[in-house]
């Protein structure tokens, strides 16, 4: 069994299926008014627009689409409230309809639009009341859908299928990809080697050696000495004096906050490489992780939970998978690849690359499952919120005004949003918590000399 499945679990048509079994005896809505539409047959067309539906086994998808019909309401029908415990998933096939979250916040979802091929709202508790503005044609599934989406199973290792059932033809038929796969399984790839001062120094941490220990760690590498004594008095950390030697700064920061600096700083080291092509993409790629840390540091001190010095690691390490990929290609016969063929490669592999790498770096397995489910929208981790929960948040705000943006849900829309302090998060409050934050994000870009 491939990770991706240990991940997702078995997929069974009746997780599509309405709460009660049969589409007749689906939980009424909360204010229908009669449309003007007719119910029209669900297809296997429709349903491979949706997300997470298209995901899941073709057999599975058919055996749902079989004799099953869409709903229909008027204007001013009101599909489900806010703060009401979530009953159905509600995908929009027809007609627009608008969501108010609360506080005078509110957008629309029109049909046939990016944000339409994801459900309304997949919390477990509705974060918005959804009113109809026209007719509407709606399907709707069963929560359960969403609950598939576990974690890694700590009692299972890691084992990384690249060639997993869901990559699509025009991926496998790429030259770069058949070659990379072939070099996977013959244990012939180059992966990123962890630097001697930070894998020595994460071991000590989680061994709870005492400070002069792990000062005499860093000190094997004088230039990363340094820069700790410099970020220790920069005003993200308010200083109230200056410090001179690394056991203050070691001090000041915190052992997990060291942990994380010190790995940043080598983690730079491997997003490197000679191809003026490549190299360029791997700086793009680093300094992105750099930008998603601060974001993953910003929203767990937000929320108040979360060591944010451990969000802010997981932001560093959720795209490390990007590195074997690139690292192959650089030496790889150039005139067998394009750009291209890496951008188009990339966003299927990196994923799974990045547990891989992360595995053989021995890190825990909450943080080798990061890179796995930092896209996975819909994933849901359990009614608490956990540190994948941040990273996916961080991801959807790092798309917030970039061309990416209509092609991911509304950030209120998925699982990990309900369980935030506020409730919910709309683009506007994203863009806001950004703009606030803008001067700490900065100083943790500062701190990576970004």
């Amino acid at each position: 069994m491939s990770l991706f499945s240990r991940i997702f679990g078995s997929k069974k048509s009746e997780d599509l299926e309405a709460p009660s079994g049969d589409a007749a005896a689906i939980e009424p809505v909360a204010q229908a008014v009669p449309s003007t539409l007719k119910p029209v047959p669900v297809t296997l067309e429709m349903l491979g627009q949706l997300f997470p539906i298209r995901n899941l086994g073709e057999e599975e998808v058919a055996a749902f689409a079989t004799d099953r019909f869409s709903e229909v309401f008027g204007p001013g029908s009101v599909l489900f409230r806010r703060d009401v415990a979530s009953e159905s998933l509600f995908y929009l096939l027809e007609g627009t309809v608008l969501m108010e979250l609360g506080d005078g916040k509110r957008y629309e979802v029109q049909a046939r639009t990016a944000k339409a091929r994801f459900p309304l709202c997949s919390a477990r508790r509705y974060s918005a009341t959804a009113t109809a503005l026209t007719d509407v044609q709606v399907l709707r599934v069963s929560p359960k859908l969403m609950s598939r989406h576990g974690g890694i199973s700590s009692s299972q290792p890691a084992v990384v299928e690249l060639l997993d059932e869901s990559i699509p033809d025009e991926v496998r038929s790429i030259r770069l990809f058949q070659a990379f796969y072939e070099h996977y399984h013959g244990d012939e790839l180059q992966l990123p080697t962890l630097p001697d001062v930070a894998l020595k120094l994460r071991k000590a941490v989680e061994s709870h050696m005492d400070i002069a220990e792990l000062v005499r760690i860093i000190q094997i590498d004088p230039a990363i000495s340094a820069k700790l004594v410099r970020v220790a008095n920069s005003p993200l950390y308010l200083p109230t004096r200056p410090i001179t030697t690394c056991q203050d700064a070691v001090v000041r920061l915190g052992v997990r906050a060291t942990r994380s600096l010190v790995i940043g700083y080598t983690l730079k080291q491997i997003f490197r490489c000679k191809d003026p092509f490549i190299n360029q993409l791997l700086r793009d790629e680093w300094k992105q992780s750099i930008y998603l840390s601060g974001l993953c540091y910003v929203l767990a001190a937000e929320n108040g939970r979360f060591d944010q010095e451990e969000a802010l690691l997981a932001g560093l390490l959720c795209d490390i998978g990007t590195v074997p990929l690139l690292y192959f290609a650089e030496n790889f016969p150039r005139d067998y690849w394009t750009p291209e063929d890496i951008t188009t490669i990339l966003p299927w592999l990196r994923g799974p690359l990045g547990s891989y790498v992360l595995e053989r770096w021995d890190f825990p397995t909450e943080l080798v499952e990061i890179p796995l489910l930092a896209e996975e929208w819909f994933h849901d981790s359990g009614p608490e919120l956990t540190l994948s929960d941040i990273v996916i948040l961080s991801k959807l705000h790092a798309c917030i005004g970039t061309a990416r943006m209509n092609a991911v849900p509304a950030i209120n829309s998925i699982p990990a949003c309900g369980k935030l302090k506020d409730g919910a998060l709309s683009p506007e409050h994203s863009l806001n918590v950004l703009h606030q934050a803008r001067d700490k994000i900065n100083q943790v870009l500062k701190l990576f000399d970004i």
